[in-house]
C-alpha cells in the first residue's frame, strides 16, 4: 500500500500546481473577455461615456467648432448644474463668439429648456439642468455662430434613481461571479485531494499494524 500512496501523493505534487496556475490564468483572462474597450465611431457622431466617478460626458463636432457637455448622474425630480465647452476642432481654442442653448427633450416630446450663463473662462458655460422626471431623454445641444446654426443631439440620455451599493457580499458583476466560481472550484479540487490523501494514510497505517498469531 505505501508505494501506492506515494505514488498518489508526487502525482499530486505534481498537478496542484499545474491547477493554480490554470486558475490564475482563467481568472486574469476572463477581465479581458468581460472588458470593453474604448471605441471610435467617428468625428462625426456624438459620443457618450461615462466616467468611474459618475461624470457624464457628451462630445460632438459641429463644423469646425467642438462641444463638450459635461454633467452629473442625473436623478429624477432634481436640478443640478453642467458645464459646456466650446473649442475649436482643430486647435482645442476656446471660442467666445458663439451662442449655445441646451434642451432636454422627452420621450413624449415635452421639451424643457436649461439655462446657460457665461463664465470668466472663454469658451466654458454654465448650465443649470431643471428638476426632471424619470425617463429617458434626447439631449439637444444647438450652437449660433458665424451666421449659421448647428445642432449635436444625444440620444438616450437616463434619469434614474441610482442605484443602491449593495454591501453584503452580493456578486455584482460577471467577474466577480467568475472569479467566485474558479475559486470554488480550487476549493473543491482541494478538498477531493486531502479526502483521498486522508483515506490512503489510513489505509497505509492498517496495513502496517503486526498480525497477532
Amino acid at each position: 500500500m505505501k508505494p501506492i500512496f506515494i505514488t498518489f501523493l508526487k502525482s499530486a505534487y505534481h498537478v496542484l500546481p499545474c491547477l493554480l496556475f490554470a486558475s490564475i490564468l482563467i481568472t486574469g483572462s476572463s477581465s479581458a473577455i468581460f472588458a470593453h474597450g474604448g471605441e471610435d465611431h467617428g468625428d462625426a457622431k456624438p459620443k457618450t461615456t461615462q466616467s468611474a466617478k459618475g461624470t457624464v460626458s457628451h462630445v460632438a463636432r459641429l463644423g469646425h467648432l467642438e462641444l463638450m457637455l459635461k454633467h452629473p448622474e442625473l436623478e429624477p425630480d432634481t436640478a443640478t448644474a453642467a458645464r459646456l465647452f466650446i473649442t475649436e476642432y482643430a486647435t482645442n481654442e476656446p471660442v467666445t463668439k458663439v451662442d449655445p442653448t441646451v434642451e432636454f427633450e422627452s420621450s413624449r416630446g415635452e421639451i424643457t429648456a436649461c439655462t446657460i450663463e457665461k463664465t470668466d473662462v472663454p469658451g466654458t458655460f454654465t448650465l443649470k439642468i431643471p428638476a426632471l422626471p424619470e425617463g429617458i431623454y434626447t439631449v439637444r445641444a444647438k450652437l449660433l455662430y458665424d451666421g449659421s446654426a448647428d445642432t449635436a443631439s444625444f440620444s438616450g440620455v437616463t434619469i434614474e434613481h441610482p442605484v443602491a451599493d449593495v454591501g453584503d457580499g452580493s456578486i455584482s458583476s460577471p467577474i466577480s461571479f467568475l472569479i467566485v466560481l474558479v475559486g470554488a472550484f480550487v476549493l473543491g479540487l482541494f478538498g477531493i485531494l486531502f479526502y483521498f490523501v486522508w483515506r490512503m494514510a489510513g489505509q497505509g497505517l492498517e496495513g502496517d499494524e503486526p498480525v497477532s498469531a
